[in-house]
Order: C-alpha cells, then structure tokens, then sequence
C-alpha cells in the first residue's frame, strides 16, 4: 500500500505541472485542492468530523498551515523548473528534519545526520549542474528548497503532535480546509486577473487527481498502511516517490535522461537512507559482545 502511496505522490508534480500549462497559479491550485478534498473528506468521514474538539481544530489549522505553505510554494516553483529537480530537491526535507529538531526541540541528531545532509548538499549541486557552471540553482529551484523546510516542519508535527488528535481523517479535513481558505485568500489578492486566462476543462482532470486522489486517497492510505509497519521500512518505501515522480517527468517530455539527473538522484536517495535506517539493527554492524 505504501508502494502506490509513492507512485501517487511522485504523479503528482506531473499533475501539478499540467494544471500550470492550463494558467492556473499556486493560489488558484490550491485553493480548488483544497476545496475538493474538503467536500471529499466531509462526505465519507463526516462522522468523525462533526466530533472534531477544540484540540483537534487547533492542531488541525496548525499542521494544515504548514502543509499549505510547503505545497504553495513547491507548487509555485513548477513555474520556473522542472517535475523532477522539483521533485528530488524536495527530498531535502528528511535531511532538514532533524537540524530543526535539534534547533527547537534540542534533540540531538546522530552522528550520521552530518554525513547524510553533505550527501544530499552534493547530490543537488550534481542535479542543478553547479560544479559545471557558475550557478544553476534558478529562483524555482530556491523555492522548492524553502518549501522542503515546511515539509520536515510537517513531519515533526505529524510526528509529535498528530496522534494527539481524535481522528487522523480530522487532520486530512483541515488540511484541505486551511489549502482552500489560504488559497481562495492568496488568489483574490494577488491572481485576480489572471483567472481569465485559465483553461478550465483542461485544469479539471489533473486538480480532481491532486486533491482527490494524491491528497485525500494517499495520506488516508498513508495513515492506515503505517499501523502495519515501522517507520524505517515506511520512510524508504516512501522516499520511492522521487523515482517515480522523474520517471513520469521523463516520459512525459519534461526532462531528459541525463546522468547528472540519475547521479544526483541516487546520491540524495542515499542521504535519505542514510536518514532512515538505524545502523544498530544491522546484523554486521553490531558490536560483538
């Protein structure tokens, strides 16, 4: 189940980037996303929802704000690079995680989280070419960047603060509530004028496919398939959804199969394993006693 989770999230910079070439911007992206999977959520899991506590409203709009800004952002950055440098620089966010945990949270990282963010650090200079020119890392490369800092945000919330709600279907509900609100916000005040020019038929498939589908399906899927497995075999199923998401980059003509992308990509996968996997349980690293 986690396997399809990461096929449908690596799809989803495919469909973020079309709904793009239909004119739509972040705001707009967001703001129908949300309101999608807002009705979606409130058809099937209205029951739950309807006993949402205060709590429950606090930590949702919390987490559901961070979600909104990382996807914002990520979502922004399509304008200016590709599915695929979008896609694995976004994987920065297992790296970032834990610099920020020891920063606020003064949890301590491992002696591997040094070795794994230098891996990741080299793994995007290969991918944005920067050892070949003076500098590739372009202004949508820079706010993919910035929204995988909100996305390790959220994978700390997730992690600390999530079980402390009363549903997790609470949690997807306020996402998309707070993705709607945001975004509806975003597009009166800044891309008013440009909802004229938006190819509606064209948007419709790729924005049901977001928010039906990638937001509410996978991070339902997500929850459910995690109380069957440990975090480490989940997160490296997961990190998949970077091949997957060049993979469908590839095939769909936005980037060539060039080796600095399969390179780059295999070195940032590997600072993300390096992240997940505890050494101690390896049968051969063990200290014999």
């Amino acid at each position: 189940m986690l396997l399809l989770v990461a096929i449908l999230w690596g799809s989803s910079y495919v469909f973020a980037k079309l709904t793009i070439q239909a004119g739509m911007y972040s705001g707009v992206i967001n703001a129908c996303r949300g309101t999608m999977c807002v009705i979606a959520g409130y058809i099937i899991f209205y029951k739950q929802i309807n006993k949402m506590t205060w709590l429950d409203f606090k930590l949702g709009v919390l987490m559901g704000t961070i979600n909104f800004l990382g996807y914002f952002l990520q979502t922004d950055a399509l304008r200016y690079t590709t599915p695929a440098k979008n896609a694995f620089l976004t994987t920065l966010y297992v790296a970032i995680a834990p610099l920020i945990l020891w920063l606020f949270w003064h949890e301590r990282p491992q002696r591997k989280t040094y070795f794994a963010v230098a891996l990741a650090i080299i793994g995007m200079a290969v991918i944005t070419n920067v050892a070949n020119t003076e500098l590739q890392l372009n202004f949508g490369d820079f706010l993919t960047v910035v929204s995988a800092i909100f996305w390790a945000l959220q994978l700390i919330f997730f992690g600390k603060y999530a079980p402390k709600v009363s549903s997790p279907w609470v949690v997807i509900f306020m996402i998309g509530l707070c993705q709607g609100t945001f975004g509806w916000i975003t597009t009166g005040l800044f891309e008013r004028t440009n909802l004229t020019q938006i190819h509606w038929v064209q948007a419709l498939i790729p924005l049901a496919i977001l928010a039906i589908v990638v937001t509410f399906l996978a991070q339902g899927m997500q929850i459910t398939a995690q109380q069957y497995t440990d975090a480490t075999s989940a997160g490296l199923l997961l990190m998949l959804e970077s091949f997957f998401a060049s993979t469908m980059s590839v095939i769909m003509g936005y980037d060539p199969l060039t080796p600095q992308l399969i390179w780059g990509g295999l070195i940032l996968l590997l600072a993300n394993a390096i992240m997940q996997i505890n050494f101690q349980d390896v049968p051969f690293l063990r200290k014999q006693h």
